[in-house]
């Protein structure tokens, strides 16, 4: 099997739908909340490209403003460390944070126009500039939750997938894929998903190629729970909620979400589904069958 995996490859429609929802994430951004003024989650919530839940069990939210952090409460706050940058790739191991974007308009502490791969080791109280500083713009980053060191990155210039294992200092070339999620696998140092226009692609080799898997329906979200090993939830591209609780379990439809889904996250047990999707922030305990509202937007 060729790395490259093409779109031709699944009905039009289907790939019509993974390309709106990318295109409908990289609109313009919203207004950024003043130094004087609480942030809005209708504001926050209009253009968000990733979650994650830290070691408080709170949910962080990736949005064209900056890194937000929402508490048990749906309190909002942030942007984290006072970074109002454009958070298109994020990803999180524990409280160490990775990210990758652009830098804000209103601020000139990194360099544009992209910011490469930025990093916090405290929970987003401050950021430093990793590697390929106003080169590259990650849409899609990926970290091992299990080990920080191994990150894998999709830049918006199309180049091949890069992958580092030393926490983002130096990266390597791997294949060419079209993705719109990279999930590491928290229980391999090798194991890599994407969802791409043709199905659920694995590598077993750190992204050095991939095959597509034959079980799996047309995911375009995608995550895996930190110490749950195998279990994977995912989001297809007419809006249901998937669930494969370990690698030799077959994936099982759990509800649905609403509208489109932006983003999504799970608990490191795999107890807890977080993501965005047109009532705000939404969350799961019980595998995806059931979701309550935890801050509209």
């Amino acid at each position: 099997m060729k790395n490259r995996i093409k779109k031709n490859a699944i009905p039009l429609a289907a790939s019509a739908s993974i390309v709106a929802i990318a295109l409908a994430g990289c609109a313009s951004p919203a207004p950024i909340a003043g130094a004087d003024t609480a942030p809005s989650a209708l504001n926050v919530f209009e253009h968000v490209h990733g979650l994650g839940i830290d070691s408080n069990d709170n949910v962080l939210v990736a949005s064209h403003s900056g890194i937000y952090r929402v508490d048990a409460a749906g309190e909002l706050s942030g942007p984290l460390g006072g970074e109002p940058f454009d958070a298109m790739g994020f990803a999180a191991a524990g409280d160490q944070y990775f990210v990758s974007g652009h830098p804000s308009s209103s601020s000139s502490t990194f360099e544009g126009p992209n910011l490469g791969l930025l990093s916090s080791a405290d929970a987003g109280e401050s950021w430093a500039s990793v590697s390929l500083a106003g080169a590259t713009d990650f849409h899609s980053l990926t970290v091992n939750q299990n080990d920080p060191s191994q990150l894998y990155g999709l830049s918006s210039d199309g180049a091949p997938l890069s992958a580092s294992t030393d926490g983002g200092v130096t990266w390597s070339a791997g294949a060419s894929i079209e993705a719109y999620s990279l999930v590491a696998d928290p229980s391999s140092a090798e194991r890599l998903y994407a969802t791409t226009p043709d199905g659920l692609a694995v590598s077993e080799n750190s992204g050095q190629s991939f095959v597509l898997t034959a079980d799996a329906p047309l995911l375009y979200l995608l995550a895996a729970a930190a110490n749950a090993p195998g279990m994977l939830v995912g989001v297809d591209v007419e809006g249901a909620v998937w669930v494969r609780s370990s690698e030799t379990e077959g994936w099982s439809a759990r509800g649905s979400v609403q509208g489109t889904a932006f983003a999504l996250t799970v608990g490191a047990e795999g107890d807890r589904i977080a993501l965005i999707d047109e009532r705000g922030l939404v969350e799961s305990f019980d595998g995806g069958n059931t979701w309550t509202v935890l801050t509209a937007g």
